[in-house]
């Protein structure tokens, strides 16, 4: 368990406190779930720098990043939603794309291929993540949150249009993926 990879699953606990925050009132709370939100994204940051530096770049790691991404993200789409900062439409197309992806991946790993992230999927994350920072500012009411808001809600819209592109540059893989996949299945 390298130190990038505590790091990814660090991202993948905070999803439980970044929800408490959200839901359990306390004072800031809404406050805290922002302050959270970003540790959680700072550790996405570092593991991929501690993995590089250490030269300790792992399947693992690789696969784990994906997932605790999708974990943090797809958690707070939902908040959004109820909370009526986000279409629920463009909560489906985002969440819809992820299970879409991380099944090919998971079929490509049986294969022996690990499918990391691309400028594209990395696009897509970094646009949720500033939609969703955005969006938890207006929710938190810090500073003209209604300007906030409507914002958050374009930079989402981007962030959907993102996921789709990116959704399509790893679903054009299927067909070679699903043929090795055949291919192993007959040689069973």
């Amino acid at each position: 368990m390298t130190f990038a990879n505590q790091l990814t699953l660090a991202r993948l606990v905070a999803v439980v406190p970044v929800m408490a925050a959200l839901y359990l009132p306390f004072p800031y709370s809404r406050t805290v779930a922002v302050a959270l939100f970003v540790g959680a994204l700072l550790t996405d940051y570092f593991d991929g720098v501690a993995a590089r530096r250490s030269n300790k770049v792992t399947g693992f790691g690789k696969l784990m990043d994906s997932i605790a991404d999708k974990a943090l993200i797809a958690s707070l789409f939902f908040v959004l939603v109820d909370k009526n900062l986000m279409e629920s439409w463009m909560a489906a197309v985002m969440v819809i794309r992820e299970f879409a992806v991380t099944g090919l991946r998971m079929v490509a790993l049986e294969n022996g291929e690990v499918i990391a992230a691309n400028s594209w999927g990395k696009a897509k994350m970094n646009s949720q993540s500033l939609a969703i920072f955005i969006l938890l500012l207006a929710y938190a009411h810090v500073g003209p949150w209604q300007t906030l808001a409507q914002i958050g809600w374009w930079v989402m819209l981007l962030a959907v249009i993102l996921t789709l592109i990116s959704g399509w540059s790893y679903l054009k893989d299927t067909p070679r993926i699903l043929a090795a996949q055949s291919e192993r299945d007959r040689r069973m």
